[in-house]
């Protein structure tokens, strides 16, 4: 019977987005909730092999502190060794193709022969790859903007991660200029590898870099699905990077850290055009004002077309 190799996690709630990310980077094959408290969550991430759980944590902790997010909330990790021959089926079960707005569908590998037929944009993305498969709530919110806003010339997705926002906006405006950054190299790779079986590596640029590589360029849209404590700080930056008139999509926000990025946006510049909230978390959509022919604020700025 095969051994599945297993960790369980207890995090807070907060350290939710930074500690997903991490097992998948460490090839988790898949993560379970066991317990959502309301300020706690058990993950339970699988593993073919078993984890050298003190590496692991030191790379939980150190992404933790990336992200402005005490130490503490790590609460505990634990190995366990789960017998259990049919768990991957199982556990495939649960990822169906996910219609997202008006365009976009999200397919695992193994259900692209379901959608074949689908009139929708479709976007492959394996939950195994790395964070970022559409079903969290802030990727869903990103792609929701998208879907609405979207409708080609120039974006820069700021943290790509697994390249599915870039991917979804070369394949919903096909000739547009797509730009994905990350500060981690792993996650290119992984962008990378989604690029290709999507089949567009060759429509959209990928590279290592941080935000500050592109100012002075005007973007139709930014989307950044990063943390608040990422975001807040690099506020006045993002300003540098959009034209008069554009959009900029902020995820990676939990409902009470709203105000605070509202405040740093809004002291840069930016307007709020609408809000998304989704469970604890919220994704917003700014707006850099359009000056009218006589120099002054536009107040009705039409969506992108």
């Amino acid at each position: 019977m095969k051994i599945w190799h297993s960790l369980e996690i207890e995090i807070a709630r907060s350290a939710e987005q930074v500690v997903s990310g991490q097992l998948w980077l460490a090839g988790t094959t898949g993560i379970e909730i066991s317990e959502d408290g309301p300020d706690t969550l058990t993950f339970r991430a699988y593993f073919d092999e078993n984890q050298d759980t003190a590496k692991l944590r030191d790379q939980i902790l150190a992404s933790l502190q990336l992200a402005g997010i005490p130490e503490k909330a790590l609460r505990s990790l634990t190995q366990l060794d789960v017998e259990d021959q049919d768990w991957l089926a199982e556990w495939k079960k649960g990822y169906s193709p996910t219609p997202i707005g008006d365009r976009l569908l999200i397919t695992p590998s193994w259900k692209r022969n379901e959608v074949e037929t689908s009139d929708r944009v479709t976007v492959e993305i394996d939950p195994g790859m790395a964070f970022g498969t559409g079903t969290h709530e802030t990727t869903r919110g990103c792609l929701e903007m998208l879907d609405r806003y979207w409708h080609g010339g120039s974006l820069l997705d700021a943290g790509t991660g697994t390249g599915i926002l870039a991917i979804a906006a070369i394949k919903l405006a096909p000739g547009s200029q797509v730009t994905g950054f990350d500060i981690d190299p792993d996650a290119i790779v992984v962008a990378e590898a989604n690029a290709a079986i999507n089949g567009v590596s060759d429509h959209i640029t990928l590279e290592v870099n941080n935000v500050g590589a592109y100012e002075g360029e005007e973007y139709d849209i930014v989307v950044a699905n990063l943390t608040a404590d990422v975001l807040i700080p690099l506020s006045a930056r993002f300003a540098n990077v959009v034209r008069q008139g554009s959009l900029l999509v902020a995820s990676g926000v939990l409902l009470e850290q709203e105000n605070d990025i509202v405040e740093s946006f809004t002291a840069s510049g930016f307007r709020v055009k609408e809000r998304r909230p989704d469970g604890e978390w919220v994704t917003i959509c700014f707006q850099v004002p359009a000056l009218g022919p006589s120099g002054l604020e536009d107040r009705e700025i039409g969506d992108l077309k």
